[in-house]
């Protein structure tokens, strides 16, 4: 009796370890949109962006993996959360969305419930003919049709559904390649001196000024790492990775359990909430 508990036991935990993987699985592959939702569509300076609605338990690491986006890319588009990266519910987020994720017709495998509809937002001065051709490429009667209006009288505010986008959001190849940003370059740097150098494995309490309003720079302080070089910091609950520079040494006064100190710019490029959160460290001696 004594040694068949134990078996139970394991086999129990196995059971639940299973069931809890599915469930993360089927988690992961459920789109952050269904076909009930609606995108709002605006048009500036020939770019077209769509307002993403924030659901439960979403988070800007999800929302950029969905429309294939970095997260340097949704803080360039969104920079109110760079002083405040928290995501409430029914918040709107700025997304840059390509012309290839945007259908314009129903195809004939066009299925209903796997598609959202995006709905064009009429800006001061716009016209349906200038609408439908110059932002869309579309007729004027598809768009009359579609909206059941009885004329091409338009006013400000008013929504006209334009197209949909696939609940499984933006395929990476859909998007034009990027210039080189800087951390393109310091992941480049890092990279290149990994060859040269013994690659370190740490990790601790990375510090940041949650409340400070900089941006633009990814610097960061350390206790080993030469000054000069670049480390890669890593948040578990994101798993994206920042590259920055090391500019000096953590000063004194600060726990010892403070492993980096990390510029307000690149905290937020890997989804820091609070002051202080527990991350992986890599640098280079």
């Amino acid at each position: 009796m004594r040694r068949t508990l134990p078996l139970i036991a394991f086999f129990m935990i196995v059971r639940l370890a299973a069931s809890s993987a599915q469930t993360e699985t089927k988690d992961q592959q459920t789109p952050l949109l269904s076909s009930k939702d609606t995108l709002l569509l605006t048009v500036a300076n020939g770019k077209k962006f769509v307002m993403h609605p924030v659901k439960a338990k979403q988070t800007f690491y999800s929302i950029s993996k969905y429309y294939s986006l970095s997260l340097e890319e949704l803080y360039e588009n969104n920079p109110q959360f760079r002083s405040d990266p928290t995501l409430y519910l029914g918040s709107k987020v700025k997304i840059p969305i390509p012309n290839l994720a945007i259908k314009r017709y129903k195809a004939k495998k066009f299925v209903a419930s796997k598609n959202v509809p995006i709905y064009y937002v009429v800006q001061e001065g716009d016209n349906l003919y200038q609408i439908c051709k110059r932002n869309f490429d579309m007729p004027v009667d598809s768009v009359l049709k579609r909206n059941k209006l009885k004329s091409s009288a338009i006013k400000p505010g008013q929504m006209l559904l334009v197209a949909w986008m696939g609940t499984e959001g933006v395929k990476p190849e859909w998007r034009p390649a990027r210039q080189a940003t800087q951390s393109d370059a310091l992941k480049t740097q890092y990279e290149q001196e990994k060859t040269k150098h013994k690659e370190v494995d740490s990790q601790g309490v990375c510090f940041w000024q949650k409340d400070s309003k900089e941006k633009g720079d990814l610097y960061a302080l350390h206790r080993e790492a030469a000054i000069g070089t670049v480390i890669q910091v890593i948040n578990p609950m994101g798993g994206h990775p920042v590259y920055a520079k090391v500019i000096g040494r953590i000063p004194e006064g600060y726990e010892r359990n403070i492993e980096v100190v990390l510029s307000p710019e690149a905290a937020r490029k890997i989804g820091a909430h609070d002051p202080k959160f527990f991350v992986k460290v890599k640098f280079l001696k």
